[in-house]
């Protein structure tokens, strides 16, 4: 089995996992999506983490005019990822993050959603090559809206987490494109609806539960019901394990 090394980053605690007391890096629910897709492109992955203050807080690596010019938004955490990743001996590395509400249209409509993630894309690929392509190879992984709506996918997961297929709730058929007000519980915001699932098992969606959904979510259900985000990650990460 192939080797490979990566570096991952994420937004926090419930996707790419946080630092124990003692050091120790636990990782998130993205992690074990990650691994998922390493095993059947038949790579054996050593990951390697990097804590959120130093790309995007208090302790952020500085970057000059000439490294920013033309990067906006996600671009410039990316870049100062990519450069931390190969300050440090990575040759390739996964940036994950959630592109929230979209700013332009209606969060619901696919062309509108399709659209701005595309956008989000472009602006961290051109974060994640700014320091060229030789030796490096930087991978977007974008969940469209949140960590949430990927983790409302796959109904089996459901079945094998907590012993029986969501019904009182059950789950959206297009989880990429649901949306709602954040601070009504009976909306459609993507923790709301997850919530609401998880109430039928009497469970809550802290990072405990949500790892353990994603170890039981399989890649190609999440394909198939995230076609705009999970897919494309799943595509470029076949193609990064593809050249290592």
């Amino acid at each position: 089995m192939k080797k490979m090394k990566i570096l991952v980053y994420g937004e926090g605690p419930t996707d790419y996992g946080w630092q124990s007391p003692t050091g120790e890096w636990l990782p998130g629910p993205i992690v074990y999506l990650i691994r998922k897709c390493a095993e059947e492109f038949q790579v054996d992955l050593e990951i390697g983490y990097i804590e959120k203050k130093v790309i995007d807080g208090e302790n952020r690596i500085k970057l000059g005019a000439r490294h920013m010019r033309n990067l906006s938004g996600k671009g410039i955490p990316a870049l100062r990822f990519s450069l931390y990743a190969k300050e440090n001996g990575y040759t390739a590395g996964v940036f994950y993050c959630d592109t929230d509400r979209i700013m332009i249209g209606k969060n619901t409509k696919e062309t509108d959603c399709k659209k701005y993630y595309e956008q989000i894309y472009s602006d961290v690929i051109q974060g994640l090559q700014r320091i060229g392509n030789i030796g490096w190879t930087g991978v977007p992984m974008i969940s469209l809206k949140m960590i949430e709506c990927w983790l409302l996918s796959d109904k089996m997961a459901y079945k094998k987490c907590f012993g029986k297929e969501p019904e009182k709730v059950k789950l959206p058929s297009k989880p990429e494109l649901i949306w709602g007000e954040k601070n009504n519980p009976s909306s459609d915001y993507p923790k709301n609806y997850l919530r609401r699932v998880l109430e039928q098992y009497h469970k809550e969606a802290d990072r405990d539960i949500l790892i353990e959904i994603a170890k039981e979510t399989e890649t190609d259900t999440l394909k198939e019901k995230c076609p705009i985000s999970f897919a494309r990650f799943y595509e470029d990460f076949l193609e990064a394990c593809t050249a290592a």
